[in-house]
């Protein structure tokens, strides 16, 4: 975590967490942040850490890249440990950065190449908190405002809840995702049998929701079958192609520290390039931001 006070980066507070329940260390996530059982085995346990983390923030408003995510864990960890949810005010830089920079995806590393950030090693947490806090201060820099309340503001943007009981997330005001009733009513029949179709019951707060969505590559954690029928059950909807109804570009690949700036891109990425060019509203994203829009 990353302290700001008046513009700058003040107090960190780091620490490893043992984690509640009975959950094992899954090879895909230890390659990402390199974290494994044997680091966090003297670790403190969830409530201690809650307690040092609510500390550490005082009150203020909490900022994530991705917030619905890490509010998520904190949610989870709190259920799985017996603990009551914290009350929480908090913003998330992923939706400040759709509204402040033109770019074809927004992961950390890119976000932070377009604010001109120099970013440490992604999945370090405490240099994600410090790159998530210099997002927003640039951003609040290119909107020529001196707090968070006043970009949130102009931006039309809600902060996110949470009390002990119920949650609501950061996200634009008056915003709400395409409904893809009609869209997936058009499948063909061969396409109805392959893939699945969008449940438009599903929760409409879902990061997914409402979406069209492409993927390229493989995937490592779950098949394209699966990945399609737990998008679908999200509320999404699966398509063959890069189109200008695409939202989203999933991006699959055996070794996720390639998904970075200066990355070689295939010809689905290309297109999806050209269409954002053409004032088309379309993201890419990687698999382990797809598995964290699936949780969020």
């Amino acid at each position: 975590m990353t302290l700001v006070k008046d513009g700058k980066l003040t107090d960190r507070l780091s620490t490893y967490i043992q984690p509640p329940g009975e959950g094992g260390f899954h090879p895909y996530n230890t390659s990402l942040h390199g974290i494994t059982a044997e680091m966090v085995r003297r670790a403190p346990e969830w409530p201690r850490a809650l307690t040092q983390i609510m500390d550490f923030a005082g009150g203020r408003t909490l900022v994530a890249h991705n917030a619905a995510f890490d509010i998520g864990v904190i949610r989870d960890a709190c259920t799985a440990s017996s603990v009551p949810w914290p009350e929480l005010s908090y913003a998330c830089t992923l939706v400040v950065s759709r509204l402040t920079w033109q770019l074809l995806t927004y992961r950390l590393p890119f976000v932070a190449d377009a604010a001109g950030i120099a970013m440490g090693e992604h999945h370090d947490a405490q240099a994600d908190a410090d790159t998530a806090a210099q997002i927003m201060l640039a951003a609040m820099r290119l909107h020529q405002v001196d707090t968070v309340d006043d970009l949130l503001e102009g931006l039309r943007v809600r902060y996110g809840q949470q009390t002990s009981d119920a949650w609501t997330g950061s996200r634009r005001l008056g915003s709400s995702a395409r409904r893809l009733g009609s869209s997936a009513r058009r499948l063909s029949s061969s396409a109805r049998r392959e893939i699945p179709t969008a449940n438009l019951d599903a929760d409409p707060d879902s990061m997914l929701y409402g979406l069209n969505v492409c993927f390229t590559g493989t995937l490592t954690t779950m098949t394209r079958a699966e990945a399609h029928q737990r998008l679908a059950d999200a509320g999404g909807q699966a398509i063959a192609g890069v189109t200008k109804k695409t939202d989203v570009l999933v991006v699959g690949m055996a070794d996720p520290s390639r998904f970075a700036v200066g990355m070689s891109v295939s010809s689905k990425h290309r297109k999806a390039q050209e269409l954002l060019d053409r004032g088309h509203k379309i993201e890419m994203i990687g698999e382990v931001d797809f598995l964290e829009w699936l949780s969020s």
